[in-house]
Parts: structure tokens; C-alpha cells; sequence
């Protein structure tokens, strides 16, 4: 008698060479002989390794966005959306509240859409994959909205200030004809089913037209997350390094975690002062209740190479009280924050340039509702492993 059987397999290879593969094996009309032996393979085999590593957490303060998952992982989502050239997770069927299949609109949870919006910083167009556990289901293309490249197959772009993104067929010249036909990979049923089976099929958005032109618009009775951004002027720090700050408004909960994205660029003199730094810390200081209320945390050991990123995601907690202080309460609270480059010496780290932006008032909001779909830690944006960060 035959079986099928489908399985996962993670393999991790000597410490010294400290790589990962992954194997996906669907074997049809196998001997329950041969089952047995399999299996027996997988348990006994030297270097298998049959789950992956949990997210990492700070112990204090910030929490550590979270880290490339596996697609093997057999317990993970089973769609997942991938940064086609690292494998980077950017966001999985987890983190969709609704998919508007006919208008191909789907909206995220709040923290995953940072994510998603983070990693687009910058970009003209990147490319992704959607994955299910049988392979690739298609590839796909962010495009910048200021882009004057074509593109086709998939390509997603954000719908605003907010939580919801749209998959049109192609872009610009490579845009094909609003009506689906054959070859459009957007309404894979693989992809439609299990969004279907996860329950979260819904109508976000709908069709007007003006003139002879059609044109999408999100339904005025959705009533979809907005972000509301606070935004730094950029300063210069060195040479020709500029810095600037977004604060993310409806992050700053209590007992959430409040998010701000630092962003960097310069010119050729910013490259070679890059070598010249050895690590970035961040000073993050919070008042509240007419200064009854204080929390400080800091950033360490934050690698330079984020400058050549153009961007850095600080996650943190800003509302533990230092000891003596009164628990901050819903109103009106201060942030205000300092990078500091710094290099190494014998005699101890050096300040190399200190860049304090002026401080900002925030809305103290109620805590998260963890039930309404709020996505609270974790970010596919891969902080330095070496990264340290402390609540005092």
C-alpha cells in the first residue's frame, strides 16, 4: 500500500560555516517502509534541526525586531511575504486584518505595515516573493509612486497614510489592462484559498469612474488604521552626513511600545566617514504629569553599517517609569532624542558627533487592545545581534 507524504526538512551545517538550508520534499507513493526509515533519518541524523529560533528579546526597554522566521518553520503562517533577495520576512497572512480579493487591497495591522513602509524607505522599486508551503506562489514589485519605471506582474503601492496597500497588475508602461485575464498570478487560487480559510476576505476599497477612467478608492465605510507622523527636520552631523527623525504618533501607548524611524543620507564624504565610527547609541528620554513622570532608554552598539541602510527601526518602550517616578497617565507627554556616533580608542569610546533633536510633545495613549488585531512586537527590520539597550 502506497502513501503521500509531505514534510519539511531545516538543516543546519557545521558552526564554522554557520549557513542554513532548506529542503522541501513531497514524496508521492512512498512504502510505509520507507516512512519509517525517513523519519528515522530525520531524528538521528547529525546537525537536523527541527524547529527554528524564536524571535530575540532585549531584556530591558527595547524589544529586538523580530529576525528573519524560516519558511520551513512547520508551526509559521503558511503565506508569507518575502524580500526576494534576502528571504527577509516583511509580513505573513498574520499580519492582514482584511483582503479585498476583487480590488486585490488588503490592509495591515499597524506594526507589520512600519515594517513594510521601512523597508521600501528609499527605493525606487523592490522586489518580493509570496510564498505558500508548496514554493513561490509569485513574484512581485514595490514601486515608488514617484517612479518612472515600468514594471509588470504584481506590483504593490501604498494607498496613503496608512495601513492599506494595493496589488495592481504592472506599472506604468508595463501596466496591463484593468481586466483580469489568464496570466494574472494576483488571483492565484492557492493564494485566494488560504486567505479565504484564515478568514479574512472582506471589501476594503471599490471602483469609481470619472470620465472614461476608473479609478480605485477605499470604501468610506472602512474604517481602516491611519499613521499619524511626527516628523524631524534632518540636521547635519559630520561632514556631510544629514540625520533626520520620524516619530510615530499612535504608537505611543501604555505598556506598548512606541516606534521612531531614523533616517540617514549624505554624499561621498558621508562613506568614507562611516569608517571613522564604530558604533551608534541612541539617548531617548519621556516626561509626563508635569515632569512627575521620567523613563530613560538607551540604544547601544548599533552598527554604522544602518547608514548605509538609510534607515534605522527603534523600537522601545517609553513609558516604564524610573524608580521614584509616578506611572505616566493618558494626556500629553515629551520625547526627545540624541544619537550619538562614537568611536573606539585605548582610552575608551570617543564621541565623535552628537546630534540632539529638540524635544516633542506625544499623545499618552490607552494600551493596546491586543484583540483588535494590533500587531505589538516584532519588525522585519534585523537589528545587529550585538545591539544592547537599557530602561533606566
Amino acid at each position: 500500500m502506497g502513501y503521500s507524504l509531505s514534510y519539511m526538512l531545516i538543516a543546519d551545517s557545521s558552526e564554522d560555516e554557520n549557513r542554513k538550508f532548506c529542503a522541501v520534499y513531497n514524496l508521492e507513493h512512498i512504502k510505509m517502509k520507507q516512512v519509517v526509515m525517513l523519519l528515522a533519518i530525520l531524528v538521528l541524523s547529525d546537525g537536523i534541526n527541527l524547529y527554528a529560533q524564536e524571535p530575540q528579546k532585549s531584556d530591558r526597554g527595547l524589544s529586538s525586531p523580530r529576525h528573519s522566521k524560516d519558511p520551513c518553520e512547520l508551526s509559521s503562517p503558511v503565506l508569507t511575504w518575502l524580500d526576494a533577495d534576502t528571504g527577509t520576512v516583511l509580513f505573513t497572512v498574520d499580519d492582514i486584518i482584511v483582503f479585498d480579493w476583487e480590488n486585490q487591497v488588503f490592509e495591515l495591522k499597524l506594526y507589520p505595515a512600519l515594517d513594510f513602509l521601512a523597508w521600501t524607505h528609499g527605493r525606487q522599486y523592490r522586489n518580493l516573493v509570496v510564498t505558500d508551503r508548496q514554493g513561490i506562489i509569485y513574484t512581485g514589485t514595490w514601486v515608488s509612486p514617484i517612479s518612472s519605471m515600468g514594471f509588470r506582474g504584481p506590483t504593490y503601492h501604498s494607498m496613503g497614510a496608512n495601513t492599506v496597500f494595493c496589488i495592481s497588475d504592472g506599472y506604468g508602461g508595463g501596466q496591463r489592462s484593468p481586466q483580469r485575464d489568464v496570466n494574472d498570478s494576483r488571483f492565484s487560487d492557492r493564494l485566494y484559498k488560504e486567505i479565504k480559510r484564515t478568514g479574512r476576505l472582506g471589501t476594503i476599497a471599490n471602483i469609481k469612474t470619472v470620465g472614461n477612467i476608473k479609478i480605485l478608492e477605499l470604501s468610506k465605510t472602512y474604517d481602516y488604521k491611519r499613521i499619524n507622523i511626527i516628523n524631524q527636520r534632518g540636521s547635519t552631523c559630520g561632514k556631510d552626513l544629514k540625520i533626520g527623525l520620524e516619530y510615530f504618533a499612535n504608537t505611543f501607548n501604555i505598556n506598548g511600545e512606541a516606534r521612531a524611524h531614523i533616517f540617514f543620507w549624505g554624499g561621498d564624504k558621508t562613506q568614507s566617514y562611516i569608517n571613522d565610527i564604530d558604533e551608534i547609541v541612541l539617548e531617548i528620554k519621556l516626561t509626563s504629569n508635569e515632569g512627575r513622570f521620567r523613563s530613560d532608554v538607551r540604544v547601544e552598539n548599533i552598527s554604522p553599517m544602518v547608514i548605509r541602510d538609510g534607515i534605522y527601526v527603534c523600537q522601545f518602550r517609553p513609558w516604564n517609569p524610573l524608580p521614584g517616578s509616578q506611572p505616566a497617565e493618558p494626556g500629553t507627554g515629551y520625547v526627545s532624542l540624541s544619537i550619538i556616533l562614537r568611536k573606539t580608542t585605548k582610552n575608551g569610546p570617543k564621541t565623535i558627533c552628537r546630534l540632539d533633536f529638540p524635544e516633542q510633545t506625544v499623545d499618552i495613549q490607552l494600551p493596546y487592545n491586543v484583540d483588535a488585531a494590533v500587531h505589538i512586537i516584532g519588525t522585519s527590520r534585523t537589528l545587529p545581534q550585538d545591539s544592547k539597550t537599557t530602561g533606566r
